[in-house]
């Protein structure tokens, strides 16, 4: 059976070889018909010839297809995968050095603090036209949203079109599903870890909130053991909990988000503490440069046969699930995958409407988010405070409205640990200014 897979933000040299690498390797999905959509006409051009060359190399069944009309590309869709950033690069450096320049530097700056919201501004809507386009032409579609901040964006896709089942992935959940990863943490052969664990939380601060090994035996007190990294010990002392991206649970607590040394200028490539270094943008355009220059000689006129074999593995490649999460729908597989999803009493101490991180089941029925049970009431209490945050950012971010993004700065721990009540709005004017081309709903 032949299936349409819609990839929004399908110029992506970093995002889509994965996908296309995995399509093509799919039983179930390998004669479908794969439509790139993106905005910028130059990039989309590439990736749909690469995508033609490999289908060729490969002697695939797969089509690629490509527009810029995303609409267009939406019609008829049984799955959207979803992987945009507004702005890019540019907007991203903004947004760590922006904040930088008001004593607040952070790792990555794209879930939580004035980066994270700004991103969700920017993102949000287009997010949100998506869903509504889906709700009316394509109804029946799974949409699967790689973009940050995962749970705001979802927030803001069910906020705008509430019929259309979308859910947000996250290649982070590829170590929970990872019974070598979880083996490593205990001590133990992978073989003794009985999967899947209990995950819990807010994504970008979830956990392992049990583990087992196959003889019953609880192995969370092997991994506070074994643990070494000063985060997750703290965690697992703390919580009693296993966090699996920990470098992204340091921006939940502004009170790990510390240079080692001066600020000197630059919130970009600069160390903090635990070993952290912030994302460089440097180093991110040159990654992509690097993938952007192969494409193109893989795809210039004249160049050779072109396989699976010759895409190298990058840093896109790890834990992303979404062609596994649909191969277990259309073929009934009954797996558990890690989703982030409306949490419905999934974590009963976190609000129903909370868009959550838990395991769900994942057949021929669609995705149901399996009962994790309650969290440890302090980490719950935590990041409840996020949940009310998160509504926040959607309720600025659809409606445009200034005073509504500054009581979202004003929610945001980052920035209430750092800031003075007048830096606040001094911040959020001049990010506002920063990324007017990207904010149209901010009337610019």
């Amino acid at each position: 059976m032949s299936f349409k897979v819609t990839i929004i933000g399908g110029g992506s040299s970093s995002f889509v070889p994965v996908l296309l690498r995995r399509l093509i390797q799919s039983g179930p999905l390998g004669d479908s018909t794969v439509t790139l959509m993106d905005i910028d006409e130059r990039r989309l051009g590439v990736m749909q010839e690469l995508g033609d060359r490999l289908v060729a190399g490969e002697e695939s069944r797969l089509r690629v297809t490509s527009t810029l009309d995303q609409r267009a590309s939406l019609e008829g869709a049984d799955f959207v995968i979803a992987a945009i950033s507004v702005g890019g690069f540019d907007a991203w450096a903004q947004d760590l050095e922006i904040p930088g320049r008001y004593g607040l530097v952070m790792h990555v700056a794209d879930s939580v603090g004035p980066g994270g919201i700004m991103r969700a501004l920017r993102n949000a809507p287009v997010l949100a036209e998506v869903a509504r386009n889906v709700a009316e032409v394509a109804p029946d579609a799974h949409v699967f949203n790689y973009t940050n901040p995962a749970p705001t964006e979802a927030l803001a896709m069910l906020a705008a079109a509430p019929t259309v089942r979308t859910y947000a992935l996250c290649s982070c959940t590829g170590h929970p599903s990872s019974a070598e990863w979880l083996a490593e943490q205990a001590g133990v052969d992978p073989g003794r870890i009985a999967m899947p664990p209990v995950v819990a939380g807010l994504n970008h601060c979830a956990a392992v909130t049990e583990l087992r090994l196959r003889d019953g035996t609880d192995a969370m007190p092997l991994v506070r053991e074994h643990a070494e990294n000063p985060i997750v010990r703290w965690a697992l002392e703390t919580y009693g909990v296993l966090p699996y991206c920990w470098s992204h649970w340091v921006e939940h607590f502004p009170q790990m988000q510390r240079l080692e040394g001066e600020y000197a200028g630059t919130a970009q490539g600069v160390a903090m503490r635990y070993g952290i270094t912030t994302h460089d943008m440097a180093y991110e355009k040159a990654r992509v440069a690097e993938l952007e220059a192969l494409a193109a000689r893989w795809t210039a006129p004249g160049a050779g046969r072109i396989t699976l074999a010759d895409l190298p593995p990058g840093d896109e490649d790890w834990g992303i699930e979404v062609v596994d999460i649909i191969e277990a729908i259309v073929e009934n597989r009954n797996r558990t995958f890690v989703v982030n999803a409306p949490n419905g009493g999934a974590i009963p101490n976190l609000p129903d409407d909370a868009v959550v991180e838990v395991n769900a089941s994942v057949n021929g029925y669609g995705i149901r988010p399996i009962a994790a049970g309650p969290l440890p009431e302090p980490l719950a209490a935590h990041l409840r405070g996020y949940v009310d945050f998160e509504r926040q950012v959607v309720t600025a971010a659809l409606s445009g409205d200034r005073d509504a993004a500054m009581h979202a700065f004003l929610l945001d721990p980052n920035i209430q640990a750092r800031l003075e009540l007048e830096q606040i709005g001094q911040l959020l004017d001049e990010m506002l200014r920063a990324n007017a081309e990207w904010l149209p709903l901010f009337g610019g």
